[in-house]
């Protein structure tokens, strides 16, 4: 009892030094259990995201799978990696603005060049080359040799009437992914833009011996066969295109494709 006795005495004759000692109590109690709070929410978001995951082999709709991830965003809305998630998903189901919507949100969280990539895409796929641009030149700025990223602005720039610029992109993407069929086709896009028909056949042909599902590799192939005066060529890259088109939106049909 004396020692209550003593503690009331004090915080009578001290009262402001008592209540700023509890403050302090209640801040650090309130930090200790932020972070606890916090963890709790990114697990949360984090089962989210894996059901959603989960969702493409378990036979859930697209409605279900996108509200798990409509939830992973209402949970933890400073993650890039959820929006990013629902991204992709929305330009799957050809959803181009809804998709940017989310890249433009993503990228203001956490500017990564895959972002900016992948909005350039959605950009291009939009019709709007000239407006990518921009996005591929920053994902370009800080990874030089991604062939990806050099292929695509190499596209972009055959789209906004610039073949030039996109004949040395497709050629640094060649340079940095000597295998890649994609590369080719950007550069057989860019010698035909050019007029060298011949030589964007060659490209081509090169382009199809990496990676026959290539859709438009076909198709643009025909049309350098058609105006070479090969008609007969022209037909069966035709033929071959239309059998081999995917009944799913998939990489081999767009050229704008992630």
């Amino acid at each position: 009892m004396l020692g209550w006795r003593r503690v009331l005495g004090s915080v009578r004759r001290a009262p402001l030094r008592w209540l700023a000692l509890f403050v302090v109590l209640v801040a650090l109690l309130i930090a200790l259990a932020v972070p606890v709070g916090l963890h709790a929410t990114d697990d949360a978001a984090e089962d989210e995201l894996m059901a959603f995951l989960r969702g493409d082999e378990d036979g859930s709709t697209d409605a279900e799978r996108a509200a798990h991830l409509d939830r992973a965003i209402a949970l933890a809305p400073d993650r890039a990696r959820y929006r990013e998630a629902r991204a992709l998903f929305r330009i799957d189901r050809h959803d181009l603005d809804g998709a940017r919507a989310d890249l433009d949100r993503a990228i203001a969280i956490e500017d990564r060049p895959y972002l900016r990539y992948l909005r350039a895409l959605t950009l291009c796929q939009g019709g709007e080359a000239e407006r990518a641009l921009p996005d591929f030149d920053a994902a370009i700025a800080a990874q030089p040799d991604n062939a990806p990223f050099l292929r695509g602005r190499a596209l972009a720039r055959v789209a906004a009437g610039r073949a030039a610029d996109a004949l040395r992109d497709a050629d640094r993407a060649i340079a940095a992914a000597p295998s890649s069929g994609e590369a080719r086709f950007a550069r057989g896009s860019a010698l035909a833009a050019l007029g060298r028909d011949a030589d964007a056949r060659v490209a081509l042909d090169e382009a199809i011996a990496r990676r026959e599902d290539l859709v438009y590799a076909w198709r643009a192939r025909a049309e350098c066969h058609e105006r070479l005066g090969d008609a007969a060529a022209a037909r069966r890259d035709r033929a071959e295109a239309a059998a081999r088109e995917p009944t799913a939106y998939a990489p081999g049909l767009d050229p704008f494709r992630y």
